[in-house]
């Protein structure tokens, strides 16, 4: 097994979509595949759980994101609302976004 040969085939295909990075101060526009997870609301017993836009990607795909940074996603502009932060492994990162 070798996670980050998995992570790669995931990320081929659904429900992961083709995006573009693009620093804050602008630069080199890097093409990359992205799981963009959408606002919605849940229910869990009494208590009411919300969610924002938040952005998945390998860590290899944009290796230098920061707040301020621009994403386009299905022709839609997003902005980093912070730097991204790695998930367990390492091999993923996640950010929190707004439409821009």
């Amino acid at each position: 097994m070798n996670p980050a040969a998995d992570l790669h085939l995931f990320y081929a295909g659904f429900p992961a979509v083709d995006a573009s990075h693009t620093p804050k101060g602008g630069g080199t526009v890097t093409p990359g595949r992205v799981i963009l997870d959408q606002p919605g609301m849940a229910l869990f017993g009494e208590q009411v759980l919300a969610t924002d836009y938040l952005l998945r990607f390998p860590a290899g795909a944009f290796p230098a994101v920061r707040r301020g940074d621009r994403f386009v996603v299905g022709g839609v502009t997003y902005t980093a609302r912070e730097t991204p932060q790695p998930g367990q492994d390492g091999l993923e990162l996640t950010v929190p976004l707004e439409k821009a």
